[in-house]
């Protein structure tokens, strides 16, 4: 698996963070992967709902008359059993239901469960939300395959990146070996 740099803030978020989380960013990124292998990696207890894939969902959280109603309905939905306390619920392809976002105040401030958002081309109708609810959200940007990342295939050594940033910092010319090899990769990532 190759690792992402947002890993380190999902991880963050499952440890010391208890406000919903929502990971966004453009299509084919990685967010429902890395959010599913940050959750097993942390051992958390999770239900996910995908949103496009079980339109049933959708109209659960539209017709919700409140957050009893909405877990009651959710619990009897899941396939998994849903524990207060314990249980993440991960709704993901959240942009068929953006209203969520302005919803997820009363989730959080009931404090039984934890949420996970993710989403797709969400940008332009996060930064729109009249009612973005301050500091119950927090939103991480995911982007596709940085460079650094990307150098995981071929197994760059880390004292490789530390000689890249030894040459960046003391403005000196990197080894030509380093410059020829890095350039060759740049290319093949950019392709």
């Amino acid at each position: 698996m190759l690792h992402r740099n947002i890993e380190k803030q999902i991880m963050d978020w499952i440890h010391h963070d208890k406000r919903a989380l929502l990971v966004y960013g453009v299509r084919q990124a990685g967010k429902t992967f890395i959010i599913r292998e940050c959750l097993k990696c942390a051992g958390c207890d999770y239900v996910e709902f995908n949103l496009i894939e079980e339109p049933k969902v959708t109209r659960i959280l539209q017709d919700a008359e409140s957050t009893d109603d909405l877990i009651t309905k959710l619990s009897l939905y899941s396939k998994k059993r849903i524990t207060p306390g314990q249980t993440i619920l991960f709704f993901d392809e959240i942009q068929k239901f953006k209203e969520i976002v302005t919803r997820i105040k009363f989730l959080v401030e009931d404090d039984r469960f934890r949420y996970v958002l993710s989403g797709s081309l969400l940008g332009i109708e996060i930064t729109n939300l009249t009612s973005a609810p301050v500091g119950y959200l927090k939103m991480l940007k995911m982007y596709p395959l940085d460079f650094e990342e990307f150098l995981q295939i071929f197994d760059v050594p880390d004292t490789v990146f530390e000689a890249v940033r030894r040459s960046f910092k003391d403005l000196i010319p990197l080894d030509d070996t380093i410059h020829n090899r890095l350039m060759s990769l740049f290319n093949l990532y950019m392709i």
